[in-house]
This record gives structure tokens, sequence and C-alpha cells, in this order.
């Protein structure tokens, strides 16, 4: 049998807090990478990697590059849409969060009194004793 899914203000507050945490785990991993002490010795995924591999007449190594820059190029346009659409729903869990916060104060209504506001008999098109209703004569 399925589990129940159940979704309330803790389990939208934790999934806000996923969402931030998966944020700044990009932010971090789209940051330079610093290998050794040379100033030349670091990497970031958003440049194209620095790479020396036996010169413009080395014809597999040009294409290993250029390849690579392909494989960077769509890693980064993954990692890219992933933040959008992590930033896109830690956002909007944020503020369906403030404007539930906002608005259950002013919730006054019991269940009794939402109830009576629900009709208790049905009526079909055409039935009403006046007009405004009925057949078109």
């Amino acid at each position: 049998m399925a589990e129940n899914i159940v979704i309330d203000e803790a389990t939208l507050t934790r999934l806000k807090t996923k969402y931030a945490t998966l944020l700044d785990d990009i932010d971090t991993r789209m940051s330079n990478y610093k290998w050794g002490n040379s100033p030349s010795s670091q990497l970031n995924l958003d440049e194209q990697f620095p790479l020396r591999l036996g010169g413009a007449d080395f014809a597999a190594a040009v294409s290993l590059a250029k390849d690579l820059e392909k494989i960077r190029q769509n890693l980064t346009g993954r990692v890219s849409d992933t933040y959008t659409n992590a930033s896109n729903l830690r956002w909007g869990l944020e503020y369906l969060l403030a404007d539930s916060d906002h608005i259950e104060p002013l919730n006054k209504m019991t269940a009794e009194e939402f109830e009576s506001y629900i009709p208790t008999s049905t009526t079909t098109p055409g039935s009403g004793s006046g007009s405004g209703s009925g057949s078109g004569s």
C-alpha cells in the first residue's frame, strides 16, 4: 500500500531549507578551485579550462580540448538551469509560507461556519420559480 503524502508547514520549511542548501552547494562548486601556489593553478567552471596539450599542430590535443569545452559548457548550462529552478522553488516556498503565516490569523471562521455556506440541496437549471432562470420565453 502506498504511503500517504503529507504536505504541511514543516514539510514546506524542510524543502525550502534543502533548496537553500543546494543553492549554497552550487555557489561553492562554481567558485575558483585552486590546486597550487601559482596564480594560474586555479579552475572555474564558468571559464574555459586552461589546457596545454602540445600545441595547435597536435590534432588529438586540439580535438580533446574542444570536446572538453563542449562538456564544460553543457555542464555549466545544466548547473545554471538547476540553480534557476532551485532558486524559484526556494523563494516560491518562502513567499508561500510568509503569505500563509500572514493570512492564517485573519481566518476566524470555524469549520461549522464554513459548512453553513455549502448548499444542502441542489437545484437544476431552469427549475427556478421566477424571472432570470428557466426557458427562454
